[in-house]
C-alpha cells in the first residue's frame, strides 16, 4: 500500500505552484515497523503509508520547473543508505513526536549533498535548512514520548520521490511528481520517472 497518489494534471491547471519535497520512501516492511514504533508515541499519528524521511523541502514552486526538478533525481549517485532508526525524538515548538538516528550515516549525507547541488541550479533562491535532522514524523500535535525506542529499525532505503503536498479538509493528500529507485535498482543514464507530461 502506498501514501502517494498520481499527479492529477487538473490540480496543475488550476494552480501554477506546486508545494514541493523530496523524500526517501520507505519499504512496505519499514512501515510496518514504523506502525509498531508509532505505538510508543501519543498525538495525531501520521497514516501509516504516508510516513516519510524528508531530504529537503522546496516550499511552492513554478510547475514549469517540474521536469528540471525531476531529472535531479537521475543525477543523484545509485547507491541506497541504510539507516539505523535508533531514537525517539521531539521537537518542542511545533510538538513533533519523530523517529531517526543517533547520527546521520554518511551516504545519507552524501545523498542529500548531491540533491542540494543539483537544486542549486534551478533554484538558486533555495536554502536547505542549515542543520538536517534526518527524521520520520510519526505523530503531530504530539507529547514527548515518555520512554524509549523499544527496537531499532534497519531501513535499507532505495527509493527517493519528488512529491507535492496537497492540503484538503480530510488532511494532505501526497501526490507523485518523480520517483528514482537507488541501489543499482536505476541505470545512471536511467530518467527518473515522471507522473505527469512533461508540457
Amino acid at each position: 500500500m502506498s501514501g502517494l497518489g498520481q499527479m492529477n494534471q487538473m490540480s496543475l491547471i488550476a494552480k501554477q505552484h506546486a508545494r514541493l519535497y523530496y523524500a526517501l520512501w520507505p519499504d512496505e516492511a519499514t512501515l510496518h515497523k514504523l506502525e509498531l514504533a508509532q505505538m510508543g508515541v501519543v498525538g495525531r499519528k501520521v497514516k501509516v503509508d504516508q510516513l516519510h524521511l524528508t531530504l529537503a523541502f522546496l516550499g511552492n514552486q513554478p510547475i514549469s520547473k517540474l521536469p528540471a526538478l525531476a531529472a535531479v533525481l537521475v543525477q543523484l549517485p545509485p547507491q541506497g543508505v541504510v539507516i539505523a532508526l535508533d531514537r525517539y525524538g521531539y521537537f518542542k515548538q511545533q510538538k513533533i513526536a519523530w523517529i531517526g538516528p543517533t547520527e546521520a550515516p554518511l551516504g545519507l549525507l552524501a545523498l542529500r549533498k548531491s540533491l542540494l547541488m543539483g537544486l542549486s541550479t534551478i533554484t538558486p533562491r533555495f536554502k536547505a535548512e542549515a542543520r538536517f535532522i534526518p527524521h520520520v514524523t510519526l505523530a503531530r500535535d504530539a507529547e514527548a514520548p515518555a520512554q524509549p525506542l523499544a527496537k531499532q529499525i534497519s531501513w535499507s532505503a532505495k527509493r527517493i520521490v519528488l512529491v507535492q503536498s496537497l492540503p484538503t479538509r480530510q488532511g494532505v493528500i501526497y501526490s507523485l511528481v518523480a520517483e528514482r529507485l537507488l541501489d543499482g535498482a536505476a541505470e545512471a543514464g536511467e530518467a527518473a520517472t515522471p507522473a505527469v507530461p512533461a508540457s
